[in-house]
């Protein structure tokens, strides 16, 4: 009697070892986790407006390739913007350097729009400081976006999702052109920003979600190149950068 007693415990622990507390076996890609997506991160676009032979700048540009790369391009996107001068100047730049309301020269250095913003050459702590404040927020904006080139033209398509619990309004789906110059330029030049084909989102409720299609024609975005697409406000005094995306 002992014995059977024995085997029948021995087979109830054989069981409960192979299915766990719920005596339920997991499937094939089941497990914890399963059915809770990952949340959407914060993406860093930093901006900084700079001009060749630039004392300030130069200064601060070992700071930034430095940190560019510390961090992955899904955390940070550097671009360099050169709003002035002989070198990499394009008029989208010195628009946007009008636009942001930015004074005094170069270098500025903006985190997600008017975030932080820092004018003139400064520390790696400060630098660094102003990206790990956008990488604390919550995100408002989930992106998602591809390009496919033909031809002459680059088309991007891709959607916007307000993850808020907030309706979103006055937002422009934007992107720019990234160029590495080599030894004689800046290593995240911009080369062209999309005023001109940006799509504008007046408004957006929560969990909303819109696709978009730009086109870019005559586009120098070959596969030498890379860019980055983002959704910013218009209307918030700090221009804030919803969120951003790189696209190589």
């Amino acid at each position: 009697m002992k014995k059977i007693i024995i085997l029948i415990i021995i087979g109830f622990l054989a069981v409960f070892v192979m299915t766990g507390c719920d005596s339920v076996i997991p499937a094939e890609g089941e497990g914890e986790g399963e059915g809770e997506g990952e949340p959407t991160q914060p993406t860093v676009l930093m901006e900084v407006f700079k001009v060749v032979d630039c004392s300030q700048c130069a200064k601060i540009q070992q700071i930034i390739e430095n940190l560019a790369i510390e961090y992955s391009r899904d955390e940070m996107i550097l671009v360099e913007l050169v709003p002035w001068g002989s070198n990499y100047v394009i008029p989208e730049v010195y628009q946007r350097y009008q636009w942001y309301g930015l004074s005094g020269g170069v270098p500025q250095t903006t985190f997600n729009g008017l975030n932080n913003n820092i004018y003139g050459a400064t520390t790696y702590s400060v630098i660094k400081s102003g990206i790990e404040a956008q990488l604390a927020k919550t995100p408002a904006i989930e992106l998602n976006a591809t390009r496919v080139n033909n031809n002459s033209s680059t088309v991007i398509t891709g959607t916007v999702k307000n993850i808020s619990s907030n309706t979103l309004t006055n937002l422009v789906v934007n992107g720019m052109i990234i160029k590495d110059m080599g030894q004689t330029g800046f290593h995240h030049t911009v080369t062209d920003i999309f005023e001109d084909e940006k799509i504008v989102i007046s408004s957006m409720a929560p969990d909303e979600e819109k696709s978009f299609s730009i086109t870019i024609t005559n586009s120098q975005w070959t596969s030498q190149n890379d860019g980055v697409i983002f959704v910013q406000s218009t209307s918030d005094p700090k221009k804030t950068i919803k969120q951003s995306l790189f696209i190589d």
